[in-house]
């Protein structure tokens, strides 16, 4: 058996859907298929827009938009001969949830959430009844349908393990004796039946969650990159693929590559070791990259080069935090309360400082609100470093080498580039370092060509 999602990257018009049915209809004959596929190539982006349309009152505007969002369904319809009732009883639904929050003025996480899950269901609904144009048993399901089950977090919904693997296993599996499931990703219900969306990328562990409560010999991540890479590609010129990674190294190339999913997405692959296979659907000869729990030593302890722009640092510091428990904790505790979430941390020996990376846009309200509740005794200054970026050097095989750090800040050293802050997991899998955002492309390309990622031979 075999999971398949399809992402939003390759979702743009009746043509890929198209393809994606045809391409399912074929691989049927070999093994068992649930496919998770993701809304249409920006359809979750305008849902989102019209709550919030809705919300400010501007009835107007929504109309605008839905009749919009309705053209893009109904005519990939038509142009598939379908006659899509069930992408019309949604698009119903939509406008009449919309309309009702024009008139209350105000959209909650449950209502938002709720509107931004029915893209799935939109191209969910196409594909289904496209497949059983073509000949195939198929039937659409919610993410909620499908059987997982999550907290109540609306907008990043935390997928519970148990009851998911339980609910997912009854209803699915019968179901699989005959038919191609089509599920939609991103979503869940809640305990108390609400419908929850996971996060941006969510698709990516709707399919995970599917195939390690199946059992499934891989789970496939179609989209329109051939997988990992060494670097991005946007940056170095002779990026290369990597063509098999373990779970830790994954979650990190993830984080910093060009191919963005969901911080979590291998969470439940790593329960059950099921494998995860990032593949290119508009070029099918390429293996794409393999993700499991096997660790794989390339020629090179460094894998791949990771950078992530518009970030920010900030430093607290105080004579008075010197030997003192719990400071730390104080103000890591301040900034979970306001919902502000650190990318990265550094802290001197001599516990006079803490350095913290945060999200450009979170950084000044962060310092607002350490500058208003930490001053005083112990905390004395918040200081804001802006236009910074995090650089990443990431591979498993650093654990127990020595010189790794040597040569990493050698390389960037030799191209004049300031290093401003560094921090370096126990794990060793990654070492990651602050530079002016001005010198980050640089320092990638300078990484890049020290552990000469980009030279042909062994695979990585």
């Amino acid at each position: 058996m075999l999971i398949m999602k399809f992402g939003g990257s390759i979702l743009e018009g009746a043509g890929d859907l198209q393809s994606i049915a045809d391409y399912l209809k074929g691989a049927l004959e070999e093994e068992r298929i649930v496919a998770v596929i993701s809304a249409l190539k920006g359809v979750t982006d305008h849902l989102l827009k019209i709550g919030e349309l809705a919300a400010l009152g501007d009835e107007l505007a929504v109309m605008k938009e839905l009749q919009s969002l309705s053209e893009k369904h109904l005519s990939i319809c038509e142009d598939l001969g379908l006659t899509c009732q069930a992408v019309r009883k949604e698009l119903e639904k939509l406008e009449k949830i919309v309309i009702g929050i024009t008139y209350i003025g105000e959209i909650t996480p449950r209502l938002r959430d709720l509107i931004a899950s029915m893209g799935e269901n939109l191209s969910g609904s196409i594909l289904s009844e496209l497949l059983r144009k073509k000949g195939v048993k198929s039937r659409f399901l919610t993410g909620g349908e499908a059987g997982i089950v999550t907290d109540d977090s609306h907008g990043e919904a935390n997928p519970l393990l148990k009851a998911t693997r339980v609910y997912v296993r009854s209803r699915l599996l019968p179901l699989l004796e005959d038919t191609l499931p089509v599920v939609a990703g991103f979503s869940g219900l809640s305990q108390e039946g609400r419908v929850t969306t996971l996060g941006r990328g969510g698709s990516d562990l709707t399919a995970v969650l599917l195939g390690s409560s199946l059992g499934s010999r891989e789970v496939w991540l179609w989209t329109n990159v051939d997988g990992l890479l060494t670097a991005d590609p946007r940056i170095v010129k002779d990026a290369r693929l990597i063509k098999q990674v373990s779970y830790r190294e994954a979650i990190e190339l993830a984080y910093f590559g060009a191919k963005r999913m969901h911080p979590r997405f291998l969470e439940p692959a790593m329960v059950t070791s099921t494998p995860v296979r990032i593949r290119n659907f508009r070029n099918m000869s390429s293996p794409g990259t393999l993700i499991s729990s096997r660790e794989v030593r390339s020629r090179e302890v460094v894998k791949a080069v990771g950078l992530r722009r518009g970030v920010s640092i900030i430093t607290v510091r105080g004579v008075g935090m010197i030997g003192r428990p719990g400071t730390a904790g104080r103000l890591f505790s301040l900034l979970g309360d306001n919902g502000l979430n650190v990318l990265m941390i550094s802290q001197s020996i001599s516990e006079s400082d803490i350095s913290i990376v945060l999200e450009a846009e979170e950084a000044e309200r962060a310092r607002g609100i350490m500058e208003a509740r930490l001053l005083g005794p112990i905390f004395k200054e918040v200081l804001l470093d802006r236009g910074c970026s995090v650089v990443a050097a990431i591979g498993s095989g650093m654990r127990g080498t020595p010189g790794v750090a040597s040569r990493i800040f050698g390389a960037v050293s030799a191209r004049e580039i300031n290093v401003k802050m560094i921090a370096q997991g126990s794990s060793e899998v990654n070492i990651s370092f602050v530079v002016d955002e001005t010198d980050g492309e640089e320092a990638v390309r300078a990484l890049h060509d020290e552990f000469e990622l980009g030279k042909e031979g062994e695979d990585l």
